[in-house]
């Protein structure tokens, strides 16, 4: 399936390297720059379905769902074996036999006797099981297995949806810590530039050279090690999805999202106690475990059995003859002595340990599930709150490092509080960026409690984002200006 784009608004972008040889360019610019993005790229529309097509990718090639799909093909046929006790055994047996013999007399007088003829028949046997309670519970467990086998694909399904959409997003978010290290790193850059320049003329101190120096090499490491993170989320993207796709869409950073109230908190997890996979298949055990415990019984029960049997031969021996038998019977076993082992098996399983053991982790599993509930719904709460918030410490910082330069120009502050206003304001861009992409990984995480997961408003997602975004645009400096002063 090929990517449809549709854009309305052209921009044109000015390249890192291109600002680099720019003259004259203040750090305060390339600050200017990188908040405008923030708050103003989201007016680009522009309609993508890549986010859709890596899940469909990584759904028809992950190798955990592929796997899973011939697990189940593999306990749907132990199902149906399961089954074959039930039905009748007919065996149909053909046989032929040549015989030669000699027979001696010790009388002289007495002839020897050759006797050489062959016989053949065929039989036929129907046998059918009537009672045999082991395997009729031997068939509920392969049942329930499978059904458990079903259950756990589809929760590998959801798992896999969350991967791609946790390392697709965690890539974009890297990126976007990216563009601001970056250009952090060239505000640095250009500012150590100008102070060695001002130390070589004696206006300032070497001190300034070095603490300059210092900030400007932390965010090389900075940039290094984010080079890092998005190089490990976009391979385990690629491996996830099994496609050497690069993502190059972004989501829109101006989108509402909702917090979720105690109300709805209250019926989420309600639904969640009887649609979350792994509540389902622990509920399952319980079930499973009832089986296992009547099988054991069961080997202490009698069976009956049922059968017919015919049988024809002939022979032509020196006395030709045909020969026709039939008979029918009814077959009742009653256990008495196998060794020992359905005593311990019922052993193990008496007193219904294996049930309250299989109950135990059923309640386990509701507790660990609500403890994965509640602490993503406080995530999930915190994204929400978070993001006007940390729109205005961007905002806020933003202004504090424009009145620290100024300040720093006339010598009414240091170099040091220039550096922390710097260090305070990229900081809090990259905890903007990360917030929101943040909220959408938790929200997949917790949708995926819930049961399956609605591609559908993953699709809506994918269709909202738009080109993603790694240089600065000049233009954008204008615009931010005018709403800063509104």
């Amino acid at each position: 399936m090929k990517e449809k784009t549709k854009t309305k608004t052209k921009i044109k972008h000015t390249s890192i390297k291109t600002l680099k040889h720019t003259r004259g360019i203040s750090p305060l610019k390339i600050i200017q720059r990188i908040v405008m993005i923030i708050f103003m790229f989201p007016a680009v529309q522009v309609y993508a379905t890549e986010l859709t097509q890596l899940i469909d990718s990584a759904l028809k090639k992950n190798y955990k769902i592929r796997n899973s799909e011939h697990e189940i093909i593999s306990s749907e046929y132990d199902r149906k074996k399961g089954l074959s006790p039930f039905y009748p055994v007919v065996n149909i047996q053909a046989n032929t036999t040549w015989s030669d013999s000699t027979t001696k007399y010790p009388d002289p007088a007495s002839p020897n006797v050759d006797n050489e003829y062959n016989s053949n028949g065929y039989s036929l046997s129907i046998s059918q099981t009537l009672i045999d309670y082991s395997k009729m519970y031997a068939y509920d467990e392969s049942k329930l297995e499978a059904e458990i086998n079903l259950v756990k694909h589809n929760k590998i399904i959801n798992d896999i949806i969350v991967n791609v959409v946790e390392n697709y997003f965690s890539y974009l978010k890297f990126q976007a810590q990216q563009k601001a290290t970056k250009a952090e790193l060239l505000s640095s850059s250009l500012r150590l530039t100008q102070i060695k320049r001002n130390n070589d003329l004696g206006n300032v101190s070497k001190t300034d050279v070095y603490e300059a120096f210092a900030q400007k090499e932390g965010n090389k490491r900075k940039v290094e090690n984010i080079k890092k993170d998005i190089a490990i989320s976009l391979r385990k993207l690629n491996s996830t999805t099994q496609s050497d796709t690069k993502p190059k869409f972004d989501i829109k950073l101006n989108l509402h999202y909702k917090e979720i109230t105690l109300a709805r908190q209250k019926k989420l997890f309600d639904t969640l106690v009887n649609t979350n996979y792994d509540i389902i298949v622990a509920k399952q055990g319980i079930a499973k475990a009832d089986k296992t415990l009547g099988k054991a019984r069961s080997g202490f029960l009698p069976t009956l059995s049922a059968s017919a049997d015919y049988n024809y031969t002939d022979s032509n021996n020196a006395f030709p003859s045909h020969k026709n038998d039939s008979s029918y019977g009814l077959k009742l076993t009653i256990p008495i002595m196998n060794g020992g082992s359905d005593v311990y098996e019922y052993k193990k399983n008496k007193n219904k340990n294996k049930i309250v053991q299989s109950q135990v982790t059923y309640e386990q599993t509701i507790d660990e599930t609500q403890v994965s509930f509640d602490e993503l719904v406080i995530k999930v709460n915190n994204n929400v709150e978070s993001i006007g918030i940390l729109k205005s410490i961007v905002l806020s910082n933003y202004s504090v490092y424009e009145g620290t330069q100024k300040a720093y120009k006339i010598g009414t502050k240091t170099l040091t509080d220039l550096l922390a206003s710097e260090s305070s304001l990229y900081n809090s861009i990259r905890d903007y960026y990360s917030n929101n992409y943040d909220y959408i990984i938790n929200m997949t995480k917790l949708n995926a409690l819930l049961g399956p997961i609605d591609l559908t408003s993953l699709e809506q997602l994918s269709l909202s984002m738009i080109p993603l975004v790694y240089n600065f645009d000049i233009k954008i400096l204008d615009k931010f200006k005018k709403d800063l002063n509104e």
